[in-house]
């Protein structure tokens, strides 16, 4: 296990250490989501407008996933923090128990009311599409539960130093993920030809052998913690903890999504080479904000050590210097996203109207970059801590306070280019109140 001993590191070299293989993973992540783009955009712009539709609701359920995930990296790191083993392995277990629940819920739920929730984002004016959407959506929520699985895992295993294994699984899922992607989608030798099925069918191969990784690391040989039988029997103390920071969490990161779905209603407004356009430039400024990722990463397990150890001193200056990195790469890579608009987009479709769409995007959204992504690297230090309910305030806020309520005037008035001022304007005030949130709440008090 490539374990980070934080507490005993210089705040430089544990930054760095922890951040750089959770930068490839989100690396990995959002290339494959480039790949996948790339190959559903071979088949057409309705085609690919199906998983650019589709995905806000599926990124709801996840952020339940990454919601209670969060929670286990506040109690896991600030017990690994007062280095107590036996509550770091009970915690494990109870995370374990209580997500994998959530996650068998979920899925029945999103499939059993899966046409009445794409045909209310599709809507008529995009009704070509909501045939594919279904398809899509469904057998991409097959796999959710392994989501709660891969999740908690490197979640745990993050929180205890080691974010190297987190990299391995992302790697072994999404190289999986590119191969089985142009055989399933164009039906290369003996597969069949599933067209945009296809793609969520290879995500979910990818999923299967990443969450089979994640039970080996649990119950193998070399496991990565002392979880005995007895860690997941009911434990009902630590699961109302997990509950009381995981609820907070998963709900503003789901009520987030639920926002964005709303806005893709907008967006869907306007048609396919708007949808497309839109769907190229979320998943290009993801890998611009990978460097983002990281850090926060980083940040919410050093806070959560430092809590535990009380070394509050320490956790400021994580999170300063994260800051610094953050802004500084950032702002390098928006600049190269504003000034190459045209050829990001014309790389994944090379079509005229969303070529020019695509422009458009870039040109509005680059500026904001480096201030809207440091809004993570605070957001991550108060996940650390384990003030959930403060991040659920600023990510509810953000959507459905700010964003959604300018995009629904600016969108008939302005037209589609009123989303993209809402995306800049929400962007700038949630930097500024997460903020003030880690620099004035009690953020120092542990919760474990």
């Amino acid at each position: 296990m490539a374990k980070v001993d934080v507490l005993n590191s210089s705040i430089e070299s544990a930054l760095f250490h922890l951040s750089w293989p959770l930068i490839i993973s989100m690396g990995l992540q959002t290339i494959y989501n480039i790949v996948d783009s790339y190959f559903l955009g071979k088949l057409g712009a309705v085609q690919f407008s199906a998983s650019t539709i589709t995905w806000p609701v599926i990124f709801t359920f996840i952020s339940l996933a990454m919601g209670f995930a969060n929670a286990g990296v506040a109690i896991v790191s600030q017990n690994e923090g007062k280095r107590d083993r036996e509550a770091v392995a009970r915690s494990v277990g109870q995370l374990y128990l209580l997500t994998l629940s959530v996650g068998v819920l979920a899925t029945f739920l999103g499939i059993l009311f899966a046409r009445q929730i794409v045909n209310s984002i599709a809507g008529k004016k995009s009704a070509e599409v909501i045939p594919f959407a279904l398809r899509y959506y469904i057998v991409d929520m097959i796999g959710l539960p392994l989501v709660f699985i891969i999740n908690s895992t490197t979640a745990a295993m993050r929180a205890v130093g080691d974010s190297h294994f987190g990299m391995r699984v992302t790697l072994f899922m999404n190289i999986l993920n590119m191969v089985f992607d142009p055989l399933l989608i164009f039906g290369v030798g003996p597969f069949p030809a599933l067209g945009v099925e296809g793609a969520a069918w290879a995500t979910n191969i990818g999923r299967t052998v990443a969450a089979i990784v994640c039970v080996k690391s649990l119950f193998g040989r070399q496991r990565a913690f002392d979880v005995k039988r007895s860690d997941f029997s009911p434990d009902w103390r630590l699961i109302k903890l997990i509950l009381k920071l995981g609820l907070p969490n998963a709900l503003g990161m789901s009520v987030t999504s639920a926002g964005f779905a709303v806005i893709m209603k907008y967006v869907a407004m306007f048609g396919p080479a708007v949808i497309s356009a839109y769907g190229i430039g979320n998943r290009v400024t993801n890998l611009v904000s990978m460097v983002s990722f990281g850090l926060a990463g980083a940040v919410s397990t050093m806070v959560g050590q430092f809590i535990g150890a009380h070394r509050y001193e320490d956790a400021e200056r994580a999170v300063s210097r994260a800051f610094f990195w953050n802004v500084m790469i950032i702002g390098l890579l928006s600049v190269v996203t504003f000034v190459f608009a045209k050829e990001v987009t014309r790389f994944f479709i090379d079509d005229p109207e969303v070529i020019k769409m695509g422009e458009v995007y870039f040109r509005y959204i680059s500026f904001s970059m480096p201030i809207f992504t440091a809004y993570m690297i605070y957001n991550s230090a108060l996940v650390g801590a384990g003030k959930t309910i403060l991040t659920m305030i600023g990510d509810i806020v953000r959507l459905w306070g700010i964003r959604i309520p300018i995009i629904g005037v600016l969108a008939v008035t302005m037209g589609f280019r009123g989303i993209f001022v809402g995306m800049i304007v929400s962007n700038f005030v949630v930097f500024f109140m997460t903020y003030a949130f880690f620099k004035f709440s009690d953020w120092r008090k542990a919760v474990v």
